[in-house]
């Protein structure tokens, strides 16, 4: 199940295409970040993209993954334009 926090965060990172700092969506989605994090955690279309440095410390820029909306499972047949070989 999806939970409301997790569409904010998706819908907020869709606005971002270059990606968010937790600290970035946790003020954008006005939640708490231990929240956040467990949200990013268990969405599997969120993914760390890159590390920033500020001052001293690095902090994860999240971005969602392009997922397709018809991505078919490999069947063991193969393909029609490997027959042509």
């Amino acid at each position: 199940m999806v939970s409301s926090l997790q569409t904010r965060i998706r819908a907020t990172l869709n606005r971002e295409p270059d990606g968010l700092t937790t600290y970035q969506l946790v003020l954008a989605v006005h939640s708490c970040p231990e929240s956040v994090r467990k949200a990013l955690a268990r969405m599997g279309d969120a993914y760390v993209d890159r590390w920033v440095k500020e001052g001293t410390r690095y902090y994860q820029v999240h971005c969602l993954a392009f997922v397709p909306e018809d991505c078919p499972h490999p069947t063991t047949q193969k393909a029609e334009f490997l027959t042509d070989l």
